[in-house]
């Protein structure tokens, strides 16, 4: 064992390993002293008994997975993708620490003083954002209200235990992944205020978020298809299914978020006819659409601004098509009067966005300025001046 856990940690991990290959009523306290090398009453020194060690085991695994649920669900829209993420993390970890998952399945489980315990309380603070997530659902209307919350919890731990428990017993065959869409089907068809149609657009739209998330954390060279199909709770075959390769995968990303700023800007203009006014409402939309969506923001500068291939993608067609709403506004504006006869439009539109680029990098390599918004009016004061007969 090594000499830089503490003695309780040394006695927690070799407890776990004998708990779990003999199990706890074969194990002895002086087996467990032994393999630490330290005397039995060392051990009473930290835990009252064989069960206080035994419950005391997966209090550190608990913690791990609420922080690993907390930073996976960070960039995630949607009850139902929530609940899905969680599910697959929740399967990845217990498939990933078989020891930790023995102990769970075979000596927790069962035990009856285990619920009354304080790490038993903190298996409800683990189960908290799957509660959220099924809610969250229900509010959004994807899956019925009439539904009992906590009988959709415990299809969902009831379903990966038997899953989780065939494979323990299976040993060493390869965890059960491939069985968890099918669950997946299953769950939302049961939960679903209809049958989720269509499945594949669904997986698309989690395969894109999970993408934007990994891309923008690791950089478009870093990041590996397996990382997106981790994030994503799919299958690495699965995204195949969809797109060619990864750098189909990063074109693809802007598509969705590009036509809702065009759709927003174009319920903005509705009732909107000066022109200096249109301007500032493109420049704050665009702005705070930035400052909202920090996953699109970085892959837009980072990874698509200075790529040629993307130039070539049909994504591109719908930046040209955004591009294009500023074109327009700036060319009436000439048309009109209210901006110089010397300004080319052309020009006009690239200095915009070369300028709130250049704003904007900062903001996300180093938080400066700490928001975005803010900057709308100063930005629009210079274009105007600019812009202005």
């Amino acid at each position: 064992m090594k000499n830089d856990l503490s003695t309780k940690d040394q006695i927690l991990r070799t407890a776990e390993a004998a708990f779990a290959e003999h199990g706890f009523d074969n194990t002895t306290i002086t087996q467990i002293a032994s393999r630490v090398g330290i005397r039995e009453s060392t051990i009473y020194e930290h835990f009252r008994n064989k069960e206080d060690i035994l419950f005391s085991i997966p209090l550190a695994q608990i913690k791990t997975l609420i922080e690993s649920n907390e930073r996976h669900l960070r960039g995630l829209v949607g009850g139902r993708i929530k609940l899905r993420k969680l599910i697959y993390n929740y399967f990845d970890f217990l498939a990933g620490h078989p020891v930790f998952t023995r102990l769970l399945i075979f000596e927790l489980r069962p035990n009856r003083l285990f619920y009354e315990t304080e790490t038993y309380e903190w298996v409800r603070v683990f189960y908290r954002p799957f509660q959220a997530a099924i809610a969250e659902a229900q509010a959004e209307s994807e899956f019925r209200s009439s539904i009992d919350p906590y009988l959709l919890l415990n299809l969902v731990f009831g379903t990966v235990d038997h899953l989780i428990l065939t494979w323990l017993l299976d040993e060493p065959s390869p965890p059960p992944y491939p069985l968890l869409d099918p669950f997946f089907d299953l769950l939302e068809a049961g939960a679903s205020v209809r049958v989720p149609v269509p499945a594949v657009d669904d997986k698309r739209k989690m395969i894109l978020e999970a993408a934007a998330s990994v891309f923008s954390r690791l950089g478009y060279r870093r990041a590996r298809i397996q990382d997106v199909a981790r994030l994503a709770g799919v299958g690495d075959g699965t995204i195949y299914q969809y797109f060619k390769n990864k750098e189909d995968l990063l074109f693809s990303l802007p598509i969705e978020h590009t036509r809702d700023l065009i759709s927003t800007h174009g319920q903005h203009f509705r009732d909107i006819k000066d022109t200096e006014l249109r301007l500032m409402v493109l420049v704050n939309d665009y702005l705070n659409f930035l400052e909202l969506h920090r996953d699109y923001t970085t892959i837009v500068l980072l990874e698509l601004r200075y790529n040629r291939g993307f130039y070539k993608s049909p994504a591109y067609g719908l930046f040209r098509d955004f591009a294009r709403v500023f074109y327009d506004v700036i060319q009436d504006g000439v048309r009109r009067g209210h901006f110089h006869d010397r300004v080319n439009p052309y020009v006009a539109v690239k200095m915009i966005f070369g300028a709130i680029d250049h704003c904007v990098l900062p903001w996300l390599m180093f938080e400066r300025p700490t928001r975005l918004v803010p900057l709308s009016k100063p930005l629009c004061d210079l274009f105007l001046r600019a812009l202005r007969p």
